[in-house]
């Protein structure tokens, strides 16, 4: 599943970047059964606007975050949205 992803609280981005980020099979499998904000890692599909840090994350970089069914059952404001596709 892909997730857009908004820097806030925990992971590699900065607050307030924009990422969209995919995990793999295992990975997702993992993270849907974890109870509690293990980190873990996943691909970069696509990074925030290369105006604002043209130096930093590209494409199929690996960035780690916190566990996005973990923060969208726990956080009122949770830092994902999953994207559609």
């Amino acid at each position: 599943m892909k997730w857009k992803y908004i820097g806030n609280r925990t992971g590699d981005a900065t607050k307030g970047e924009q990422y969209i980020v995919e995990a793999d099979e295992l990975t997702e499998l993992y993270m849907k059964e974890m109870p509690y904000p293990q980190f873990v890692n996943v691909y970069v599909v696509q990074p925030p606007s290369p105006r604002k840090n043209f130096m930093t994350m590209k494409v199929g970089d690996i960035i780690k975050i916190c566990n996005p069914y973990y923060e969208m059952a726990y956080y009122s404001h949770p830092g994902f949205v999953p994207v559609k596709e």
